[in-house]
Protein backbone atom coordinates (compact mmCIF):
# COMPACT_ATOMS: atom_id res chain seq x y z
CA UNK A 1 0.00 0.00 0.00
CA UNK A 2 1.21 3.78 -1.03
CA UNK A 3 0.98 6.44 1.38
CA UNK A 4 1.37 8.98 -1.12
CA UNK A 5 -1.79 10.90 -1.01
CA UNK A 6 -1.71 11.22 2.80
CA UNK A 7 1.62 11.16 4.49
CA UNK A 8 1.04 13.21 7.29
CA UNK A 9 -1.26 9.94 8.52
CA UNK A 10 1.06 7.27 8.72
CA UNK A 11 4.14 9.94 10.21
CA UNK A 12 1.70 11.67 13.06
CA UNK A 13 -1.63 10.92 13.19
CA UNK A 14 -2.66 14.70 13.06
CA UNK A 15 -5.95 16.20 11.86
CA UNK A 16 -6.11 17.11 8.69
CA UNK A 17 -7.65 20.74 7.73
CA UNK A 18 -10.02 21.17 4.40
CA UNK A 19 -6.57 23.74 2.98
CA UNK A 20 -4.65 20.42 3.21
CA UNK A 21 -6.70 18.48 1.82
CA UNK A 22 -7.41 21.06 -1.19
CA UNK A 23 -3.71 21.29 -2.17
CA UNK A 24 -3.61 17.56 -1.70
CA UNK A 25 -6.75 17.48 -4.12
CA UNK A 26 -4.92 20.32 -6.78
CA UNK A 27 -1.48 18.30 -6.75
CA UNK A 28 -3.69 14.90 -8.48
CA UNK A 29 -3.79 14.00 -12.25
CA UNK A 30 -7.26 14.62 -14.12
CA UNK A 31 -7.39 10.80 -14.58
CA UNK A 32 -7.03 10.45 -10.11
CA UNK A 33 -9.44 12.99 -10.12
CA UNK A 34 -12.17 10.97 -11.96
CA UNK A 35 -11.64 8.32 -9.51
CA UNK A 36 -14.24 7.44 -6.88
CA UNK A 37 -13.49 9.79 -3.81
CA UNK A 38 -12.86 7.19 -1.01
CA UNK A 39 -11.85 7.30 2.88
CA UNK A 40 -8.95 5.02 4.31
CA UNK A 41 -9.84 3.75 7.92
CA UNK A 42 -6.60 3.37 9.71
CA UNK A 43 -8.45 1.88 12.61
CA UNK A 44 -10.26 -0.40 10.80
CA UNK A 45 -7.77 -0.65 7.72
CA UNK A 46 -10.75 -0.60 5.75
CA UNK A 47 -11.57 1.08 2.61
CA UNK A 48 -15.16 3.60 2.04
CA UNK A 49 -16.61 5.44 -0.77
CA UNK A 50 -17.46 8.89 0.16
CA UNK A 51 -21.19 9.32 -0.62
CA UNK A 52 -21.19 13.22 -0.36
CA UNK A 53 -20.59 16.05 1.30
CA UNK A 54 -22.76 18.07 4.03
CA UNK A 55 -23.08 20.74 6.80
CA UNK A 56 -24.00 20.44 10.08
CA UNK A 57 -26.66 22.22 11.56
CA UNK A 58 -27.51 24.15 14.83
CA UNK A 59 -28.91 20.54 16.85
CA UNK A 60 -25.22 18.85 16.27
CA UNK A 61 -23.68 18.56 19.72
CA UNK A 62 -20.19 17.68 18.60
CA UNK A 63 -19.52 20.19 16.11
CA UNK A 64 -20.28 23.95 15.20
CA UNK A 65 -23.58 24.29 13.07
CA UNK A 66 -22.45 24.92 9.64
CA UNK A 67 -19.44 23.17 9.70
CA UNK A 68 -18.35 20.55 6.61
CA UNK A 69 -18.88 17.08 6.50
CA UNK A 70 -18.15 14.12 4.04
CA UNK A 71 -20.33 11.58 4.28
CA UNK A 72 -19.81 8.01 3.92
Amino acid sequence: MSWGLIPWSQLTHKKMTYQQLLEQLQALSPQQLNQTATLYSIKDDEFVPVYSGDFTDEEDQVLDSNHFVITF
